[in-house]
């Protein structure tokens, strides 16, 4: 019996499986990273905001390719990011859908008007 041959064969069987957990590892990693970055982005959205900056925070916005929520309630304001990732693993974009939205929110709980002015 040839122990090298039948090795082969079980490698070649096991190697598509092993590439799309690898493929869909690294595509996890990568939305725990985007997910990163919104936190640190929110920071700066937050600091416009505050600031009224409402020019900025929209070019900000534009270029990062974020959606920004305003929620207002009686003395507090939330604000939440949102961001689409795309999923490029073959099995996991059957899973969990070809873009995969990540979220951020904030709240702010002092007086401020809001970009409305409400």
């Amino acid at each position: 019996m040839n122990k090298k041959g039948q090795a082969l064969v079980e490698f070649i069987l096991i190697l598509p499986v092993l590439l799309l957990i690898a493929m869909a590892m690294i595509d996890i990693g990568n939305i725990f990273l985007k997910k990163y970055d919104l936190n640190k982005d929110l920071d700066v959205v937050t600091d416009l905001y505050k600031n009224g900056e409402t020019k900025q925070l929209g070019a900000y916005l534009a270029s990062e390719e974020l959606t920004l929520d305003e929620e207002l309630h009686e003395n507090m304001t939330t604000l939440t990011l949102k961001k689409e990732v795309e999923i490029n693993a073959p099995g996991l974009n059957n899973i969990i859908g070809q873009n995969y939205e990540i979220k951020a929110s904030k709240t702010i709980y002092e007086n401020y008007e809001g970009l409305n002015g409400e």
